[in-house]
């Protein structure tokens, strides 16, 4: 099992912790960038006491055991991760065993947390709600290894289905900006799903933050530099898809600006549920001139990110570093505040001369 496990970790954990940077640097500092301890603490206790906000909890965690679950999945279908079902030769305890562990090691976020609300619950002697939370964890990691173990026996399998989305988009002539939009609807719902409930739950959640203390707009805007950093998945597939499916579209004869604007209006769709939630739970004392302005700012951030791909010779290691000394850097001109419409003029600019200099030139290595 120990040697299983390990191939699994090389495979596949430090893959999804990879890939996954961003969006957990993301929800670290929202959760102990903003939430000081004893914040913390009180949520915890709210937790134990009501059932309501403990079953958003369990819904959270359910949610991020799903990511995690389709992401693995999603590896061991892909041809170079084939050698994993040599897993077979395993006997089939070791190998649920590893497959549990694998688990476990994808979901430390919200395994860790609830370590901490098992420990607060022991305190307040809140023996039921104590065995719920073990029970989530347990079941959320049983599942896993279930799903698991159901498909490593089952290679190259494929699955016929009826695909309602396809049926539907293949009625209406759809737009270039559209492109992708629809390809995230029909080929990756859960991805797109958990992104826009990920983005919106931290607006919402900075949104009433926002008047419980002495906070100032740069609450907000690094709320809005989380959101842009949520979408880095976003940028990724669509360099993928591109690449893939639309290759083509380097020879047609479209100018630099067509094909900017192209990009502004799929990204500016796919933000169209930021917007709504900013919109209705906008603080009383922000204006609606700083939503437009920090609208602005978000789609900088992801414009920049979706161009930087284009950049030939960078390691996967490599632009993940730099994206992330790049949120430092963000989050540091945020907090001296500069202001965010300054900062997404510059962003727009960076963007459409990398898109000059390097579009033609772009080679995708999968």
């Amino acid at each position: 099992m120990k040697n299983l496990f390990r191939i699994f970790n090389l495979a596949i954990i430090k893959e999804y912790y990879r890939q996954n940077a961003v969006f957990i640097f993301a929800v670290m500092m929202f959760a102990f960038g903003f939430l000081r301890a004893i914040e913390h603490i009180t949520f915890i206790k709210n937790a134990l006491k009501l059932p309501s906000l403990l079953s958003f909890v369990f819904l959270a965690w359910a949610l991020h055991g799903l990511k995690v679950t389709l992401f693995t999945l999603r590896l061991l279908e892909s041809k170079q991760n084939e050698f994993l079902y040599h897993a077979r030769l395993f006997s089939p305890i070791k190998r649920f065993l590893a497959f549990c562990l694998l688990q476990l090691s994808l979901i430390q976020l919200t395994f860790l947390y609830s370590l901490a609300m098992i420990k607060f619950g022991i305190e307040e002697k809140r023996w039921l709600e104590v065995g719920y939370i073990i029970t989530i964890n347990i079941v959320l990691i049983v599942a896993g290894a279930f799903i698991y173990e159901y498909r490593i026996q089952r290679p190259n399998a494929e699955q016929v289905r009826s695909r309602p989305m396809q049926k539907l988009f293949a009625r209406f002539l759809t737009p270039p900006y559209l492109f992708f939009v629809r390809y995230l609807f029909s080929k990756q719902p859960v991805l797109l799903l958990l992104t826009k409930l990920f983005c919106c739950l931290v607006l919402m959640g900075i949104c009433n933050l926002y008047p419980t203390d002495d906070y100032d707009e740069r609450l907000l805007a690094l709320g809005g530099l989380f959101v842009s950093a949520g979408h880095t998945v976003f940028c990724q597939q669509y360099f993928y898809f591109e690449n893939r499916f639309l290759l083509i579209a380097k020879n047609l004869p479209l100018s630099h600006m067509q094909r900017l604007l192209n990009y502004l209006l799929a990204y500016s769709i796919l933000l169209i549920p930021e917007i709504i939630v900013l919109a209705r739970n906008l603080p009383d004392n922000v204006s609606y001139i700083f939503m437009v302005l920090l609208i602005l700012f978000i789609l900088s951030m992801i414009f920049l990110n979706h161009h930087v791909h284009y950049i030939n010779n960078v390691s996967n290691d490599a632009f993940m570093q730099r994206l992330f000394f790049a949120g430092i850097l963000f989050l540091l001109l945020i907090m001296f505040k500069i202001p965010v419409i300054l900062m997404a003029l510059v962003n727009f600019s960076i963007a459409a001369f990398v898109f000059r200099k390097h579009y033609y030139l772009s080679e995708f290595n999968p």
